[in-house]
């Protein structure tokens, strides 16, 4: 994803000290967010139920804020670094505006998976935006419920994280909800998912996947789709496009006319890939569903059956018709 764990960590680190601009780490405060509980704050689509346990200390929950980031000018240095820029500042036409609806709650001691607890928060966005095939975006992260911010004696600490003007949606028919089937599958696969995750070519795979909604282009999307269906199955370069698709249509389905059927549409839709990449073909909106979706299909299955696909193997089986 745009923004990748890495990322993630990246602008963590970047804003933790907005005083000085300097972040001491082994000083844990309300701005180390190792130290305190964390709030991530989600957009896109509303949840169906009130709140839903994913584990102990890991609640998601309905709840608003709106995040507003206009555009400001100042004209003049600040007199020393991290201080403020001197008045006047004047505002310009423009900006950018998101509703939070749905928070994920992480409190201070709980770290269900081997990920970081700022890569916990992306993790469980990732299997949300998965299972839904929604556009959710997780703009800020607070280290206070948003609820309980307006009447908090306290100043919360609020780091912006996925705030790009455009986000692409990527399925037919995305749902107008997070349904509690949607739900239960990401508590299914939060620790199995993530175990999974430690193989170095999958969380390539699920990185790639997740950041192809950040793509600047319709051209570009379909590249990096293929790209992570590519590190999934590791094809090989003897004959990419036969044995790529050999192995999608074994590894989704049951030998038979389905399977046929899949193998030519795969192979159609990796020309088109190979058109983006090299001819500068900006690809049909179907061609660019369709990816996606086999993409979505096949890391589902992963994570479903804790297990990677074995390219020698699917192609095995393909000769075999098993």
């Amino acid at each position: 994803m745009a923004t990748s764990p890495d990322r993630i960590e990246q602008i963590i680190k970047e804003l933790r000290d907005a005083e000085e601009g300097i972040f001491e780490p082994q000083v844990a405060g309300p701005s180390d967010p190792n130290h305190v509980a964390l709030f991530g704050g989600i957009c896109g689509v509303p949840l169906s139920v009130p709140d839903f346990t994913i584990c102990d200390g890991l609640l998601i929950r309905q709840t608003f804020a709106h995040v507003m980031a206009p555009y400001l000018l100042a004209f003049a240095p600040p007199k020393k670094r991290g201080a403020p820029h001197p008045a006047p500042w004047k505002s310009a036409r423009g900006g950018l505006g998101f509703d939070v609806t749905v928070e994920i709650m992480l409190t201070e001691n709980c770290r269900p998976t081997g990920f970081d607890r700022i890569n916990t928060l992306w993790w469980v966005l990732a299997l949300l935006r998965l299972a839904t095939g929604a556009p959710l975006r997780m703009t800020v992260i607070s280290n206070m419920a948003f609820a309980a911010v307006p009447e908090s004696s306290t100043e919360p600490v609020f780091w912006t994280v996925e705030m790009p003007p455009h986000q692409l949606c990527l399925v037919r028919n995305p749902p107008t909800a997070i349904s509690v089937a949607h739900l239960e599958w990401v508590r299914k696969s939060l620790v199995d998912g993530a175990v999974l995750m430690d193989t170095e070519h999958f969380n390539r795979v699920v990185q790639t996947f997740d950041s192809a909604i950040w793509a600047h282009s319709l051209g570009s999307a379909i590249v990096m789709v293929w790209a992570a269906i590519e590190t999934l199955f590791r094809p090989g370069w003897w004959q990419i496009t036969k044995t790529l698709s050999k192995c999608i249509a074994t590894y989704l389905y049951p030998a038979g006319g389905d399977r046929d059927r899949a193998y030519q549409k795969v192979e159609q839709l990796y020309e088109a890939r190979g058109s983006a990449a090299h001819n500068s073909y900006v690809p049909e909106s179907e061609q660019l569903f369709d990816s996606f979706q086999i993409a979505r299909r096949c890391i589902v299955k992963c994570i479903d059956d804790r297990l990677l696909p074995d390219a020698d193997d699917l192609v095995r089986r393909w000769k075999a018709k098993s």
